[in-house]
This record gives structure tokens, sequence and C-alpha cells, in this order.
């Protein structure tokens, strides 16, 4: 949700009440549009939500109970409240009102703290409902072990910061020799080193960023992150210094000290395998014209593919497109850079 107070369309085809409810909701900080009548509304609405309806019950060539209802037949309209506004609020408009699907009405004259007060309760309320329905879908979404955001919120999440132009840069995190881990380990162990790696991402996200981010999981042992570009390499830095520290603890001393364990590769041929290491493969959105997630997922893999020849945990980093082609790697070889074309 953004810092507005809230989008609100009104309805009105008397041309007074239409311009000073229009002038207080716009003095105390809402986004306000207008129409004078019922059809004018229903061509705004194709191309534009609001937070709350404001309609006049009785107009002349539509009245306001027929335009609720029509409202109410778009899907996306069907939790956005509204209110009426009328010069005499009869049992009869009552009921007619909230059998349309209003859930409020506001009788004129009316007094400003009780006209903003009702408009900013249901506004409230519908922004509550949002974020519940939100939460629902990110837990039905969630991954079953981590219980991070699964690859729908993750598809979501990517394809809105593309559409908004946010100055983000997509982190794909990976883990190596995980198969042989599990196997020689068993899946049991497996889990564990995959919840330390969700708790040592989740950790330095706080640990280093400010401002909105995102962490998700795609499944088995690929994660991915959404973190503001300034934060990124740093926080980079840290996930690797965190990771590095802790995961040997998941292995046997034995196969600790000597760094590797020795299982069995996709061949069936006995070979060492090094300890789990996290290659992350990045991208900053605005480097580049994206306009769908699957674009940004394709250069993340491509980065991530060459993080994992580099032995060890590190992040290469696609610099094609930025402006400054002068910006070198912080730390070697913790971060590798595709260069600029």
């Amino acid at each position: 949700m953004d810092d507005r107070q809230g989008r609100i369309f009104i309805i009105d085809d008397a041309d007074q009440d239409l311009r000073v409810h229009a002038a207080t909701l716009k003095a105390h900080g809402y986004d306000v549009v207008t129409a004078s009548n019922g059809e004018e509304a229903l061509l705004l609405v194709e191309a534009d939500v609001p937070d709350l309806f404001l309609i006049a019950s009785r107009m002349q060539d539509m009245d306001g109970f027929t335009l609720c209802e029509r409202l109410k037949e778009d899907a996306r309209l069907i939790n956005v409240p509204v209110i009426f506004v009328t010069a005499k609020a009869t049992s009869e408009d009552i009921d007619l009102g909230y059998a349309a699907g209003g859930v409020d009405y506001i009788s004129k004259p009316c007094h400003l703290s009780e006209f903003l007060a009702r408009v900013r309760t249901h506004i409230n309320l519908y922004h509550l409902l949002l974020e519940v329905a939100r939460l629902q879908d990110i837990a039905i979404d969630a991954n079953p072990l981590t219980h991070l955001p699964g690859n729908n919120t993750i598809v979501v999440t990517i394809q809105d910061a593309i559409d908004k132009k946010l100055d983000m840069t997509m982190l794909y995190a990976d883990l190596d020799n995980f198969k042989a881990y599990n196997d020689y380990y068993g899946f049991s162990d497996g889990d564990d080193l995959l919840l330390f790696t969700a708790e040592t991402l989740q950790t330095a996200i706080r640990t280093v960023c400010t401002g909105d981010t995102f962490l998700g999981h795609i499944g088995g042992d690929d994660f991915v992150m959404l973190v503001p570009h300034e934060h990124a390499e740093n926080l980079a830095a840290e996930i690797v210094k965190q990771f590095d520290i802790g995961a040997p603890a998941f292995y046997s001393d034995e196969d600790a000290d000597r760094g590797y364990i020795q299982a069995e590769d996709r061949q069936g041929l006995v070979a060492r395998f090094p300890l789990a290491a996290l290659s992350m493969g990045g991208v900053r959105l605005q480097s580049h014209d994206f306009t769908r997630y699957l674009e940004v997922a394709n250069v993340c893999a491509e980065t991530k593919h060459m993080a994992k020849s580099v032995p060890g945990s590190n992040l290469f980093m696609d610099r094609r497109g930025e402006e400054d082609e002068a910006v070198e790697p912080f730390v070697e070889p913790l971060v590798e850079t595709i260069p600029p074309e």
C-alpha cells in the first residue's frame, strides 16, 4: 500500500455537491476522481479501481442504486466500499442501498468530522481486507519447509517492481553441492541446511537493507531476493560471510576439516564434493528494459550459472546496460561481473 490516504470516486449529478465533496476530500489528502453520471463512472472504472465510491443515491439518468449494482458486477470492484449520499435517507432508500451492495449512508447536511470519519473508516477497512487477502495468498503459496513465499508470490512481487520501475536488484541464490550433501547425510539433514540458508538470507537482509525487501523460496535449494539496488552487493557480502561461517557445522568434524565429502556423482562414480557454498546471480531491474518477470529470471539464471562456475560462495552481477561502466567488484572473488555490452 502506498502513502496516499486513498483514491475516491465521487459520482453526483448535482454540480455544487460534487465540487464541495471533491474539494473537501482533496484538502484532507485523498485522490479524487469525479463523474456527473453513472455512464461516465462506468467508463472511468474500466481503467482505474478506487478505494471507495461516494455515490449520490438519486440521480436523473441512472440512480445510485442501479449504478452500484452495475459496479458490483465487476469482480475487481466487489469489495470496494460504496457510501451513498442522500438528502433524505428514508427506510426505503436504506434498504435499496444495502441490497445494491452499499456499506453506509451519509445524509446531507453532514458535519465535516462525521463525513471524514465515515470515509476514513471504510477505506481503512477495505485496506485491511486487501491485506488479509494478500497474507492468505502468501500463506497458501508458501514453501512448506521454510514458510517463505513461493513461486506465485515471487512472480507477482517482481512483476510489480518491474511495472513500477523500482530501482531494485534481484538476486537468485542456489546451493552448490546440495544434492551430494542430501544423498550423503540424508533428507532430514538436508532440510536443516535449507532452513539454515533461509535464516541466513533473512538475517542478512534485516542487517544490511533498509526500505522494501523480499525473500522467496522457489523450491529445493533455490531462493530469490529483491532488494534496493544500493544494498545488493553489501548484502551479498554479508550473506557469503554468514553462510560460510555456519555451513561447516552441518558436516561431521572429519568432513568439515578436510573440506569435502566423498559421494557418488550423477554417473554413479565416487567423487569428492566440496562443502556446500552459496552461488548468487544478480541483475538490476533498471539496467534493462524489462517488461516481464521471465526476462529478469532468464538473466538471473545466466548470472547464477556463471557464479556456480567459480568455486565457493560468491555473487555474479550482470552489468550490461548500466551507465557507469567503471564499476568494479568490491571483493574478489565474491563479486564477479558480466561487463556492459
